[in-house]
């Protein structure tokens, strides 16, 4: 009798204090969600899931943007997985929406799924899933008495809806109207398709021949001494290389498969044949893809380098100090940076790896503390800071010093903005609106300064003289608000915003050039959602205008 009562005693234990446990460690996981989202999410899908503000943003997707709250109580947790985990292809829907799989663990994504969910049911009554609610403890459901379940001989219960999954989950609000979630019925036709933007004809606007291109490296590829472009595509999984014909033309566009979800592309001579070779990161793959460079603008003998999880960016640089270039690779999934070291072989092969903070995106190669060895900076989404991590000079680095930036730091530029002889940094903060600019001290120490407004989620960002007064300028390019914003210096470190360029365009990034041989600066954009290539012409003012 007494081993029973014991038993029933355990069980009256386990069955009272279990829900309490599992609501504390499911309220841990909501705020878990919540950072994903904030850092992989919000800018597309909002702050509440409410999708594109399409009254604020000038440029729109090439897709339209659902609104979370409609669309979730259509799509199963399986479902929801599939999507962020292997992007909007995998279910049919378009490649707008990228796969994540390799920048985030499981547990990420289940963390992701139920904030979304707690989302949902707190925006459809105002805040209140019910009328009287438990304290911290937000993505619950109701289990009444009359369920069939091993707890059936309990009272009503309030449960945490990740251990109890039902089908349909009902409640009534003061008003008597009647609202369901979790229905099971998947709508798979779901439309997110949107007419592509039909570009001008003009000849500085070049198709890049891939879909989403994501990035762009310049520089002379076949010898000629004009400058040429390579631009990988995402949603394409290519590399295209675009041949300039020195007048602002092109006269060569060829396409080249690498791994899937490419974000990034690098150039060095790696096989020291005297040539540039590429290289990319395949996000989706988890891989890099390298292509030797033949000087006549063409790529053979790829490579692929696998096992690196999750690259969105990589830098190549001697960091060992033996004329070969080695490389220097973000994973944003395992908030890291990956180096690998080159040998005569021409292929990089991974060496170690070290921890920074978390999400981190661009990775730059950079010498601070003018030693003449190049150091590192990491721009991490997840933490909103910059990791500047200066090299020993034989293959390692010393431990990060983190400097608090704006929210989501996207690319960088480099120069001495007060003429003191030292390398400064500004920085594209798409959550704040605006570029940063900090000041170096020679000694790898960078100190915020001021911040400027720019135009809404910009990303791209170069720096050059274009008004041709001795002092450096920065251009950046705003995804959202389809405009380049031209900031002019001073040479004591302040930077004045004249204008902004209309481009009506989803600039992702932008890089500069003089691609015509005036012998003035002109702007290269690369539109995602336009899947192109536009030139801007400078007239050595500070203004620039569509080819």
């Amino acid at each position: 009798m007494n081993k029973i009562l014991n038993v029933l005693h355990q069980t009256v234990l386990v069955l009272v204090f279990l829900p309490f446990a599992l609501l504390a460690e499911n309220h841990i996981n909501l705020k878990i969600g919540e950072e994903v989202y904030i850092e992989r999410c919000v800018l597309c899908h909002g702050k509440n899931g409410e999708g594109w503000d399409w009254g604020k943003k000038a440029v729109k997707p090439p897709v339209p943007v659902p609104n979370l709250l409609k669309v979730l109580p259509q799509r199963t947790d399986e479902y929801l997985a599939t999507v962020i985990k292997f992007g909007g292809n995998a279910v049919g829907l378009t490649d707008f929406m990228p796969a994540l799989g390799f920048n985030l663990t499981d547990q990420d994504v289940n963390n992701l799924i139920a904030y979304l969910r707690a989302l949902k049911l707190k925006t459809a009554v105002d805040g209140a899933f019910f009328e009287k609610q438990v304290p911290l403890f937000d993505n619950l459901v109701w289990l009444p008495k009359k369920s069939v379940s091993l707890l059936h001989h309990l009272q009503d219960l309030i449960v945490p809806a990740a251990f109890f999954r039902p089908i349909e989950v009902s409640f009534t609000e003061k008003n008597n109207r009647q609202n369901r979630f979790f229905q099971p019925n998947i709508q798979q036709g779901f439309d997110l398709l949107a007419n592509q933007k039909i570009l001008r004809k003009n000849s500085g606007n070049h198709q890049t021949g891939g879909f989403f291109p994501h990035a762009i490296n310049i520089d002379d590829f076949n010898h000629d001494g004009n400058l040429d472009f390579a631009i990988p595509a995402s949603a394409s999984g290519t590399l295209t290389i675009l041949l300039g014909d020195g007048t602002g033309g092109i006269i060569s566009n060829q396409q080249y498969p690498v791994g899937e979800g490419p974000t990034w592309v690098e150039t060095a001579d790696f096989n020291r044949d005297g040539n540039l070779d590429f290289i990319t990161t395949n996000t989706g793959a988890g891989s890099l893809s390298l292509y030797f460079g033949d000087g006549k603008g063409g790529l053979y003998g790829r490579r692929e380098i696998k096992g690196i999880h999750g690259p969105p960016s990589v830098v190549a640089e001697d960091f060992n100090q033996d004329g070969l270039p080695d490389l220097a690779v973000a994973q944003a999934g395992l908030s890291k940076v990956v180096i690998l070291i080159n040998d005569s072989t021409g292929i990089p092969k991974v060496s170690y790896s070290f921890d920074v903070e978390r999400g981190p995106h661009i990775i730059d190669g950079v010498d601070l503390n003018q030693d003449k060895i190049t150091d590192l900076v990491v721009g991490s989404l997840g933490s909103h800071t910059l990791s500047i991590i200066l090299a020993n000079g034989n293959g390692t680095f010393k431990e990060a010093n983190v400097v608090k930036v704006g929210r989501f730091p996207h690319y960088r530029a480099y120069g001495d903005w007060n003429g003191d002889g030292h390398v400064d940094a500004a920085v594209a903060v798409a959550g704040e609106e605006s570029v940063e600019v900090l000041l170096g001290n020679g000694m790898g120490d960078l100190k915020p300064l001021a911040r400027y407004d720019s135009g809404v989620n910009p990303h791209g960002l170069t720096s050059e003289d274009f008004n041709q007064d001795g002092e450096l300028d920065l251009a950046v390019s705003n995804r959202t608000s389809g405009g380049i914003a031209i900031f002019l210096g001073d040479g004591s470190g302040t930077f004045q915003k004249t204008h902004s360029v209309i481009t009506e365009e989803d600039g992702i990034t932008l890089s500069h050039g003089d691609f015509d041989k005036d012998g003035i600066i002109d702007l290269a954009l690369v539109s995602a959602s336009s899947h192109s290539l536009i030139f801007y012409k400078g007239d050595g003012k500070g203004n620039f205008h569509l080819w």
